[in-house]
């Protein structure tokens, strides 16, 4: 009689040949590491949040804008290059079509001759990574500029479809979210420590002890909203904003010498308070 070990064994390696046929189906191998991950996938791709990362951090250095690094007459950092003809004479990437996008085969390729990214680069794919892209051609490689030029559009709201408590609609994509990697909310926290996590979050400070007292004195529903509103109307909400910004701009920096020259940017420091 085949024990429960045996037979959890057939079942695993049928699962994993299964998802590999999903891929071979159209022509194109998947590893078998490479095909849990795609199990593990979101439902949807999307160009710029799962794509686009990948694609400028492994492969611009040989196929962005930089003519004089160029390789393969291949261009990824715009539309054009993304679907058009390599020196090979094959499309880097064919909408819906993983055995005509020569990237994918060498994306799951494990031949140092022939897989990019080439080992001589350094840079290495995860499995989870090559399934996003596998993935993304699947569903047909849908190209998209960059966030800022998007015009937002507004979700539709998610249905209540638990008994989980909401206080807003944000509260119903959270648990679409939850529901869907079957987890379930966790239990709420208690004011003292709601307050000192939203303060520490908004300014980088603890809450004082009147602060808590008043909170905690607070029984009425918007208690939690009046010391967000006040928060976001402090000074210190605005300077800790405004450090994030100062670092971007490297306001911290110096000439490099302990007799440095005087620096009048403080003015403009206080301005983005």
């Amino acid at each position: 009689m085949m024990n429960l070990l045996t037979a959890h064994k057939i079942k695993y390696c049928s699962w994993i040949f299964i998802l590999s046929l999903m891929v071979v189906g159209c022509g194109v191998d998947m590893p078998e590491d490479v095909a849990l991950a795609y199990e593990k996938l979101p439902e949807t791709i999307d160009f710029n949040i799962h794509v686009k990362p990948i694609i400028s951090d492994r492969c611009f250095a040989c196929h962005g804008p930089d003519e004089q690094t160029r390789k393969a007459n291949l261009r990824l950092d715009n539309k054009e290059g993304f679907f058009s003809k390599g020196e090979s004479g094959e499309y880097a990437f064919v909408s819906g079509n993983l055995k005509k996008s020569e990237a994918i085969s060498r994306i799951l390729s494990e031949d140092p001759e022939y897989m990019m990214p080439s080992p001589k680069s350094n840079h290495v794919l995860s499995a989870e990574e090559k399934a996003a892209i596998v993935k993304w051609v699947e569903q047909g490689a849908e190209w998209k500029d960059h966030w800022a030029f998007i015009p937002p559009e507004k979700k539709s709201i998610p249905e209540n479809i638990s008994d989980w408590k909401t206080r807003n609609e944000i509260d119903l994509f959270i648990h679409e979210k939850l529901s869907h990697n079957d987890l379930e909310p966790s239990v709420e926290e208690g004011k003292l420590r709601l307050i000192r996590r939203v303060t520490m979050e908004l300014t980088g400070l603890p809450p004082t002890i009147s602060e808590m007292e008043a909170y905690m004195n607070d029984k009425s529903e918007n208690a939690y909203e009046r010391v967000v509103d006040r928060l976001l109307e402090s000074d210190a909400y605005a300077e800790r904003m405004t450090l994030e910004w100062l670092d971007v701009a490297r306001y911290a920096d110096s000439h490099g010498f302990h007799a440095d020259g005087e620096r009048m940017m403080w003015p403009w420091r206080d301005w983005v308070i």
